[in-house]
């Protein structure tokens, strides 16, 4: 993955990730916590499938190399999404709800966190490779656009790749020969005064 970067380069960009990764989790749990009460985890959950979803993705794009180099990596998948997803936090909400004895609702979230965070992650996967796919199909059309049209004539090198005069000679050459009118020929490139 990162085999080309120094340590200074590798520490830095997880250091970072991790730094931002911690910031974004600490801000965003107290507003889910205000917005959906503190009765339940969800602030946990919602952290934990949205971070399943984006380390899925970021995974699928940087397999590819598409927008998403090694020290992006790092910064992303270990850095960020490290600090911002922790399975400790799914582990402490889940023991809080069986120690307050809510059985069901430990189990609900927890069967919520591990399926809802495997969906996450083929939600994410699916989108990376559409992205993926996206990309090859743009570049495709480009390259198609940007090739010269020519039309077939004597001389010209047609579909087949093989000139007029070429084929004529291909079919004559199996059969009887063909009257010299048939064949034409193959004139070169011409020679200029520069």
């Amino acid at each position: 993955m990162a085999q080309g970067l120094s340590a200074r380069r590798r520490l830095g960009a997880v250091a970072l990730g991790g730094f931002c990764g911690t910031l974004a989790r600490a801000s965003l749990s107290p507003l889910l916590q205000a917005w959906f009460g503190k009765s339940w985890p969800y602030d946990i959950l919602l952290i934990n499938l949205s971070g399943a979803f984006a380390l899925a993705l970021v995974t699928v794009l940087a397999e590819a190399t598409f927008l998403i180099g090694p020290t992006r990596r790092l910064l992303m998948a270990v850095g960020f999404l490290g600090a911002y997803t922790t399975f400790s936090s799914l582990a402490l909400g889940d023991v809080l709800l069986l120690a307050a004895g809510r059985w069901l609702a430990a189990v609900l979230y927890l069967l919520l966190s591990l399926g809802g965070g495997i969906a996450a992650v083929l939600l994410g996967t699916w989108l990376g490779e559409r992205c993926l796919a996206l990309r090859r199909w743009w570049h495709g059309r480009r390259a198609r656009q940007s090739r010269p049209r020519t039309r077939s004539s004597p001389g010209r090198l047609s579909v087949a790749g093989q000139t007029q005069a070429g084929r004529a000679t291909a079919r004559t050459s199996a059969g009887p020969a063909a009257p010299p009118s048939t064949i034409q020929s193959n004139p070169g490139p011409r020679d200029e005064p520069s």
